[in-house]
């Protein structure tokens, strides 16, 4: 993949970065130190700066001085893990995270900055600090508003499926639906238990259901609730917990999985990258006995604005170890497939109301042991079962206002097999509306 172009910094951005940049350099020890600060050879004040923490200065100032002298070079990572060292002092907090919050802003993560201002704005000591943090926040009083404990969002979309079944064309029978409409409902939630989005803990869970004109069958639904930590590591935000969810189709339970949730997100520069862990155990349903057992997912990603646009990668790697379907007749169907999935998307916003996204996905999958299926003349036919499926998607959202969004979205799918029968190509498009309370 090409190498990112260097970020592009929004006219805005200059603008309220010179008026409300970081706090001025404490006053250091070193004169000549703080002379190369003023005069803006920041490399210098750096090299000098450096020299004293080498020579044993642990002093809250310095670490000060070295965060913002970082700053200033555009080192943001680095800037950072000198900042979030003086969190912990009563003293530096507010101005610690003050700049933090400069700095996530720099890094093209808005919601992070928002979080740091909102905090200095209702905790920080010092009046001027919570001024300019409500000003950052676009509120323009002293204090800005409690943040309340609970978030949530929810939606409902209709669209169009060309192949619910995700099988062959010609397997459908003549009288057998091969499209049909669907209706989507979504809602997520969570709550602060306690803390805050740095350090605390909250509940969240999820339900969603697709429903069919016509093919009841092959309703969907799905319900989820989690436990949450949300901690602090060495400059990595973490978030580890657990939960459940429940799967049904056609009315008839699917599965039931118990899982574990360990995430790690952190910059790098401009770049920002998050890893992922998620062990799964399955429970299938009466009829899907088969899916019972374990699942493993793995995904790393990174992402980084440049031309006014949010560009990311990712990978993903999924592997399972199920009971699979053993059949009387001597007939055995693997469940239990090995995917790798590589995929980047981009992220444009227009005039700050319209947001149109687009991403392309290739993955490749190998199941588990060897299929063997008896075909119509009682011949056994033994094979291992590989996939490839290439996935597209263009999705648009306008905002309304800023809690009301009218959404759409066309999804492309073409999968193909070393087995034929297992060939199909899908199309969905959806419209919709969501809201977030």
């Amino acid at each position: 993949m090409r190498e990112f172009i260097k970020l592009f910094v929004l006219i805005t951005m200059l603008v309220l970065v010179s008026v409300f940049g970081p706090a001025r350099l404490a006053a250091a020890e070193s004169s000549s130190a703080a002379g190369a600060f003023k005069r803006g050879d920041y490399p210098r004040a750096l090299d000098l700066f450096q020299q004293m923490e080498e020579t044993g200065d642990k002093t809250a100032r310095l670490k000060f001085n070295l965060g913002v002298t970082l700053y200033k070079l555009g080192r943001y990572a680095e800037a950072s893990e000198y900042f979030w060292l003086l969190v912990s002092e009563p003293k530096w907090r507010g101005l610690a995270e003050y700049n933090l919050g400069l700095v996530a802003s720099r890094q093209g993560d808005p919601a992070l900055a928002a979080r740091y201002f909102r905090r200095v704005s209702e905790h920080a000591d010092s009046p001027k600090l919570q001024r300019l943090a409500a000003l950052q926040l676009g509120a323009g009083v002293e204090r800005a508003s409690a943040p309340r404990p609970w978030l949530a969002m929810a939606s409902v979309n209709g669209g169009f499926d060309n192949n619910p079944y995700a099988v062959k064309t010609e397997l459908l029978g003549e009288d057998a639906v091969g499209d049909d409409n669907f209706l989507e409902l979504f809602a997520w939630g969570q709550y602060r238990l306690a803390g805050n989005d740095i350090d605390g803990w909250r509940l969240q869970g999820y339900g969603f259901t697709r429903r069919y004109s016509e093919l009841d069958s092959l309703n969907l639904g799905s319900l989820s609730a989690s436990l949450i930590r949300d901690s602090r590591w060495r400059g990595w935000q973490l978030e580890t917990g657990g939960g459940a969810e429940q799967v049904s189709l056609g009315g008839e339970q699917v599965s039931r999985q118990l899982q574990l949730t360990a995430r790690a997100a952190r910059a790098f520069g401009a770049v920002r990258v998050q890893l992922s862990y998620i062990p799964a155990y399955y429970s299938g349903g009466e009829s899907y006995a088969y899916l019972d057992g374990w699942r493993q997912r793995f995904s790393a990603r990174a992402r980084r604005n440049t031309f006014g646009a949010d560009l990311g990668i990712y990978y993903l790697y999924d592997t399972n170890d199920r009971e699979d379907l053993q059949q009387a007749a001597g007939d055995y169907y693997s469940y239990s497939p090995a995917r790798h999935a590589f995929g980047s998307d981009v992220r444009w916003r227009f005039l700050s109301r319209w947001e149109l996204r687009a991403g392309l996905e290739y993955r490749y999958s190998v199941y588990g042991g060897t299929n063997r299926v008896s075909d119509s003349s009682g011949e056994l036919l033994e094979y291992e079962r590989e996939s490839d499926r290439v996935k597209s998607w263009v999705s648009t959202r306008y905002r309304l206002t800023p809690r009301l969004s009218l959404d759409g979205k066309l999804l492309r799918i073409d999968n193909r097999e070393n087995r034929e029968i297992y060939d199909y190509d899908k199309t969905e498009l959806s419209l919709g509306v969501s809201y977030v309370f």
